[in-house]
């Protein structure tokens, strides 16, 4: 008989490998076991054993390992759907199975799509079929997108869809569309950005970015109005949002954003450009105010030079009247001003406040302006000033100067998880560092002020005194030996399976079992294996293998070392005396970890590893004086530095600490080298040198603390007090 060649013994291994594990039908009617088969396929496979008829459309793509115990073929279906996110409908007894879920609006026509992980060239074609409109493009790459979204527009749902493409760009060709790769910068095509929509006769729009011809295109057939663009400006429209605007509203406000006008003629809106100056003429205010009480020349010769802008103010004398003409935020503050000095006279009074418990002139620069109706004039010999005030201005001022003035009282605080020099650095803006005064106890401080600053300090100490979150390091180090081969024989076998059907694989890793460190779910069963097989031939050693326990931010040492002591003496000048002292060498493993946890359950490492290795110690010589002196021994160090970030309990993997160490072997004659002393002469000692690595496997975790989520108001006004309104 013929023997095939090897490599074709190898191909029919593999494919036996590969194939389905079918087993006889136990408790449940469906029992199927398919390892990176096509998804098609495996569908196809279970139908074919139900008996049912099933379509599959072109989205469904991609391999899955998957395993079948179910009683019918619906749950095995259902089941494997939401494994693979298919989607699937039944129709007269035929099952249609999809990865795109679109459903479409009867009254807008708005699509809402759900699916993950299709190839985007499919995913266009059903969406030109299911749609009715015609969509070409373009050779695209091999990518795919995932879109959930609701209530969309089929242009939304494109321009979604290849907004990952680098120089693609969507067309609008009559009814359909156009994906097209653009052919440099002459010829490089934007992607519009925008929604319009229309309920009630009521007009909304949301621009993000798009071109003002297509903008002004779509609101004029959600209007179902006619136009004339007698000017096409190459004008891009950005961040713009209107909500519920009649049609000719949110047409001039889109107009204004490009320098054009509109004007309506027999039902035909005609749009054309205009100047800059005749568009901000619409935003521009004319306010006559009459002056009552002083005159307008007074009132010009004090008011601000911040406020008196020529352009702004013109003098009616025959009248006492001033005009202003400007936007509302340019004139308002001017009106504000004249009426809080238009007022009459015969009603004021100069009044002196005093102060007993604060400094006055560090409480003035305190006070609103609103709150004063002239400048304030300090009180020499008095902790005190005076001001010109109304009767209703002085109650207000005087409320205001008895909260400043308020008797400060001092509590004791005990902190809870942080120290004092860390309260100091997180106090928030408006509590100042010297109203806290520490102690000789860490977390023992107490705080100087009001009853209200008191309460506000309460509570922004509920959001610094906080507990540091904890990491759990779990650490494993091996000396490997630099190898080209292994002996898996010890370690993994392959054979048939009881039922005949396929091949399975088994394994000794007794050794991998004496380890507490997860090897086989964190790196694989292979892994695993090959570890064991090292670890079984003396290929490779544990150094270390332990759990490490650390607050964030602070780092963490471990050491696995060897310490040799010698003798270093000391002879004086003359010969005479002489001192010893002992000096210790450490060499082996050293490692520092400072590890800090993120919000987003990620991790960044900083580890600093080293290995040293002592070399032989010479033998002690003795000296001139007849005294024992033993040199130190020789060592080297390899050290390795690096700054790592994963996620919470996924593994890192740091090499690169290489060593070579003399290894030393003997040889014998067998039989004759057990003979008793002459056993010498059949056998021989061999040196060589073996090169090692040092591999160190980190798994750090987040412990997960109970901390009470802050609302949003709550986070808003702490925001506000750390950082002042301007930043909100």
């Amino acid at each position: 008989m013929k023997r095939l060649p090897a490599k074709q013994l190898y191909c029919i291994f593999f494919l036996l490998i590969q194939m389905p594990l079918f087993t006889q039908e136990t408790s449940s009617s469906i029992y199927m076991d398919f390892r990176n088969q096509k998804i098609s396929d495996i569908i196809y496979a279970v139908a074919d054993v139900c008996g049912k008829s099933v379509i599959i459309d072109e989205t469904v793509s991609g391999n899955a390992t998957f395993r079948f115990e179910d009683r019918d073929f619906e749950s095995a279906l259902d089941r494997f759907a939401k494994h693979c996110q298919l989607y699937v409908e039944k129709n007269d007894g035929v099952y249609s199975i999809t990865k795109v879920q679109i459903n479409a609006n009867s009254n807008n026509g708005k699509l809402s799509i759900n699916t993950e992980n299709v190839q985007i060239e499919p995913f266009i074609n059903m969406l030109s079929r299911y749609t009715n409109r015609t969509i070409l493009f373009d050779n695209l790459p091999n990518a795919t997108v995932t879109i959930r979204i609701a209530e969309a527009s089929l242009e939304d749902v494109l321009n979604l869809a290849i907004v990952k493409l680098p120089g693609f760009g969507l067309e609008r060709i009559a009814d359909g569309f156009y994906i097209t790769k653009s052919a440099g910068n002459l010829n490089k095509r934007n992607i519009d950005i925008f929604t319009m929509s229309e309920a009630g006769g009521k007009f909304s729009c949301n621009i993000q970015k798009a071109s003002f011809a297509n903008v002004i295109e779509t609101l004029f057939k959600k209007g179902g109005k006619e136009y004339s663009l007698l000017s096409k400006p190459s004008i891009t429209l950005e961040n713009m949002a209107y909500t519920d605007k009649s049609f000719d509203e949110l047409l001039s406000l889109i107009l204004s954003q490009c320098n054009c006008d509109f004007s309506a003629d027999g039902g035909i809106y005609y749009i054309y450009e205009i100047q800059k100056k005749d568009v901000i003429k619409k935003f521009k205010k004319i306010r006559i105010i009459k002056v009552k009480n002083i005159s307008i020349e007074t009132l010009a010769s004090i008011l601000p030079n911040e406020l008196n802008a020529q352009g702004f103010i013109k003098q009616d004398k025959n009248s006492n009247s001033l005009i202003l003409t400007g936007s509302p935020s340019e004139i308002n503050p001017i009106e504000e001003f004249i009426r809080k000095v238009d007022v009459p006279l015969n009603d004021r009074n100069y009044k002196s406040f005093y102060f007993e418990n604060t400094n006055a002139k560090d409480a003035v620069s305190l006070i609103p302006k609103a709150l004063l109706l002239s400048d304030i004039i300090m009180l020499p010999s008095d902790n005190g000033f005076a001001t010109q005030v109304t009767q209703e201005s002085e109650a207000k001022l005087s409320e205001f100067i008895a909260m400043l003035d308020s008797k400060k009282q001092s509590k004791a605080i005990r902190l809870k998880y942080i120290k004092s020099d860390e309260l100091i650095k997180s106090l928030p803006t408006p509590i100042s560092k010297e109203s806290i005064t520490e102690t000789n106890e860490p977390t023992l401080v107490f705080f100087s002020g009001t009853e209200k600053q008191f309460e506000d300090f309460s509570k922004s100490l509920e959001e610094i005194d906080l507990p540091k979150q904890q990491i759990k390091y779990q650490l494993f180090v091996v000396q490997r030996q630099k190898t080209s081969g292994l002996n898996w024989g010890t370690s993994l076998n392959i054979g048939n399976t009881s039922e005949g059907s396929g091949y399975s694989w088994s394994g000794a890793v007794s050794n991998i079992f004496n380890i507490n460190f997860d090897i086989i779910s964190k790196f694989g069963v292979q892994f695993a294996g090959s570890l064991n097989a090292e670890l079984s031939e003396g290929k490779s050693r544990v150094l270390a293998d332990t759990t490490l326990n650390g607050i964030s931010g602070e780092s963490l040492s471990f050491s696995n070392t060897n310490t040799t002591r010698y003798r270093d003496i000391i002879v004086d000048t003359k010969g005479d005396l002489y001192t010893s002292t002992t000096r210790e060498i450490s060499s082996g493993l050293t490692l520092s970890i400072n590890g800090w946890a993120s919000g987003d359950g990620m991790v960044t490492v900083k580890v600093d590893a080293q290995v040293s290795k002592q070399g032989n110690t010479e033998s002690s010589s003795a000296n001139s004086n007849g005294t024992d002196t033993t040199p130190p021994p020789s060592t080297s160090e390899k050290k390795v530095s690096t700054n790592v970030r994963t996620k919470s309990g996924e593994p890192v993997v740091i090499g690169g600490l290489f060593q070579q160490e003399e290894e030393i072997s003997e040889k014998r004659v067998p039989g004759f080298g057990n003979i008793p002393l002459l056993g010498w002469l059949f056998k021989k000692k061999v040196v060589s040198m073996v090169e090692t690595e040092f591999v160190i496997y980190l798994v750090p975790f987040v412990e997960k603390q109970d901390v009470q989520a802050i609302s949003e108001e709550a986070n808003l006004e702490r925001l506000k007090k750390k950082y002042g309104e301007a930043v909100l």
